[in-house]
């Protein structure tokens, strides 16, 4: 009994001593990275640039500021992205710290030649979190350009890029938010490859880095392109904007966008907003061989605009807008998947519905997916409902018509 007591005691005084934070490292002593680019080292193509920016605490508190830019970048090169961070070092006189990274940044050329290597270090390092946006970066700019940037609006360049994505996909139907585990999963799609939002630069690229840049009404910026379109982990091609609706329709990512339509037989234009979107994929496998994919599409339909004397009260009027609508989506969904059929990369998982409904006919198709997805027959339906025309129906036009 004393012996069990005295181990109980000892046990307890063990794990007294081991509590507490044995390998904490205090703020003042890590550098909060917000941003990473990840370039093509100019020097060796066989190497990688990587660039962090780095916030400047004392700057964004504005109460011991020197008046400084609010981030800082510092760069390092090596043939894989540890070594690259760990020469990064010799440059930061504190540790680095990529927990609060919400932004990373991949060069066109980097992406061209394959990104299992980037999404590898992405995913395996236990401090990046796999909810952080991942952007392409357009060729003709860098990846540590982009990450060297300052914004207008946020002091946070990388946070502001991250919002910008947020924003566009509620509001402009093109683009949709890409985290690291999203590209991942779609990297694992059989046949298909992923989707990632592409980045470019208004105005000149030299001045997005100063701040007297900040000091304009209209200084230069770094935008939100067109997604890149991946065959496995290469990028192949960038889709064109009605083909990156399409593919928001078709990935089920739609939230709103505007759609312009020209009634027959009328001059001027129709002004639509999307208020609510679903798209629902199926596969018809009458032949198993030979599936035939359906996307179904259910849109309501908000009128903002009306340049037309029109008559709103009219069903009849209105179940036509409906049926242009209807055309309009259905372009769109052809155009996305035309791409990707070109490019031979499943990216709306087709193979994933098939599997689903039918593992069987997915066993004996899955090997030769590669050679049917170019060929393979999609069917749309999309269906749309108007639901209001905001707070009048006819516009003033309809009583000046002759």
């Amino acid at each position: 009994m004393i012996k069990r007591t005295i181990a109980i005691v000892l046990a307890f005084c063990c794990m007294v001593l081991m509590t507490g934070c044995w390998d904490a490292i205090e703020l003042n002593r890590r550098a909060i990275v917000s941003g990473i680019g990840i370039d093509q080292a100019p020097e060796d193509e066989r190497k990688l640039l990587v660039t962090f920016q780095v916030i400047i605490a004392d700057e964004i508190t504005g109460k011991t500021g020197r008046g400084a830019t609010p981030t800082s970048t510092y760069s390092g090169t090596g043939y894989t992205i540890s070594e690259a961070i760990r020469n990064a070092s010799r440059q930061v006189p504190r540790l680095t710290s990529t927990a609060h990274a919400r932004f990373i940044a991949i060069s066109e050329s980097v992406a061209r030649k394959g990104i299992t290597e980037v999404m590898d270090f992405l995913d395996r390092d236990s401090d990046i979190r796999l909810t952080s946006d991942v952007v392409i970066v357009k060729q003709e700019i860098s990846a540590e350009a982009v990450t060297a940037s300052l914004t207008p609006i946020g002091k946070i360049t990388a946070y502001s890029l991250s919002q910008k994505a947020e924003f566009a996909s509620k509001e402009h139907g093109e683009n949709y938010t890409m985290e690291i585990d999203d590209i991942i999963r779609d990297l694992l799609t059989p046949g298909g490859g992923a989707v990632i939002n592409g980045v470019g630069v208004v105005g000149d690229v030299n001045e997005t880095g100063k701040k007297s840049s900040l000091e304009k009404t209209k200084s230069p910026l770094v935008v939100l392109e067109d997604p890149a379109i991946f065959k496995g982990d290469k990028l192949v091609d960038w889709l064109a904007p009605n083909e990156s609706r399409g593919m928001v329709w078709i990935k089920n990512k739609m939230k709103k966008t505007s759609i312009v339509l020209e009634p027959d037989q009328e001059k001027g234009d129709i002004g639509i907003d999307v208020i609510r979107s679903k798209t629902g994929l199926q596969a018809k496998l009458n032949d198993p061989l030979h599936p035939v994919i359906q996307v179904s599409v259910n849109v309501q339909l908000s009128i903002r605009e009306v340049n037309t004397a029109i008559d709103l009260k009219n069903p009849d009027m209105l179940h036509k807008i409906e049926a242009k609508a209807n055309e309009a989506i259905a372009k769109d969904l052809r155009a996305a998947v035309q791409k990707a059929q070109s490019v031979n990369s499943d990216i709306f998982g087709f193979g994933e519905v098939v599997q689903r409904q039918s593992p069987a006919a997915w066993k004996k198709i899955q090997h030769q997916w590669g050679d049917l997805f170019p060929q393979l027959e999609v069917e749309y339906k999309v269906n749309s409902v108007i639901r209001n025309t905001q707070l009048r129906d006819r516009s003033y036009k309809f009583n000046q018509r002759s």
